[in-house]
């Protein structure tokens, strides 16, 4: 088996959880990195490796940060690539992503949308992915090392537009307690739009994308959100439990 590398945008941990388990279930060695914030690289991948591109779905596409994805460059590199979404639906992201993978010179052998707590309705997705899911992805991890292995792992067909209509950021919402808050600005350098100025910590709704990283990695829990319309409406339509889907 190849070694096998993970990229992930992962604001809430939600995605990230479920790149680590893909990555484990393929086996071997392995290591995974941001794409955004203090901690993000820059690689090139050659043709015997494997990339693991773990995205979350923001209305039914990737998350509209300039540039996600452009400090990935492959040669004919094969890549895995996962979409991750609270029960609803994934919609255009995984045609999307092999569109802008494949322009980066990486070859998208398979791919899988797999369910993981909503960010607004958490219990949307809550506990996932689950052993049952873990049980589709072990498959399909081992479909894919197979095909690797005997030279037939193609360019994978995705069902969806690779290139969709921009859909704005759902606004939430975002307050901060000033008298818990440090002042660290730490929520200002993982903001993956710019969106916070780190002089005055007030956010710029016009960049924002409601991803929440700055909810999630402020050090204090000084941040907060109110999604409760949200969550209510998601609730009511989408609660029904939506299997994993794999793509080889």
């Amino acid at each position: 088996m190849t070694h096998t590398f993970g990229a992930y945008f992962s604001p809430t941990g939600g995605t990230k959880r479920a790149l680590e388990a893909v990555c484990g279930l393929l086996g071997g060695e392995s290591e995974s990195f941001p794409l955004t914030g203090p901690d993000k690289k820059e690689k090139t991948f050659g043709p015997e490796e494997l990339l693991v591109l773990a995205l979350p779905v923001y209305a039914g596409q990737i998350p509209a940060v300039p540039g996600l994805l452009d400090g990935l460059k492959g040669d004919n590199t094969p890549c895995v690539l996962l979409s991750t979404y609270g029960n609803r639906h994934y919609d255009n992201a995984l045609a999307q992503m092999k569109r802008l993978m494949e322009a980066r010179g990486f070859r998208c052998v398979g791919a899988a949308a797999v369910v993981t707590p909503h960010i607004f309705a958490p219990t949307l997705g809550v506990g996932r992915p689950d052993g049952e899911d873990l049980e589709v992805l072990g498959r399909f991890a081992q479909d894919v090392k197979d095909r690797l292995a005997s030279g037939a792992a193609g360019s994978v067909e995705l069902p969806g537009d690779p290139e969709p209509p921009a859909h704005p950021a759902v606004p939430v919402k975002k307050d901060r307690d000033w008298d818990t808050c440090l002042g660290c600005g730490f929520c200002a350098q993982v903001c993956p739009t710019g969106a916070m100025d780190p002089k005055t910590l007030l956010w710029d709704m016009e960049k924002c994308i409601s991803c929440m990283a700055c909810v999630s990695r402020c050090p204090v829990g000084a941040l907060g959100y109110n999604s409760a319309a949200i969550a209510a409406r998601l609730t009511e339509k989408f609660s029904e439990r939506r299997p994993v889907e794999v793509f080889l």
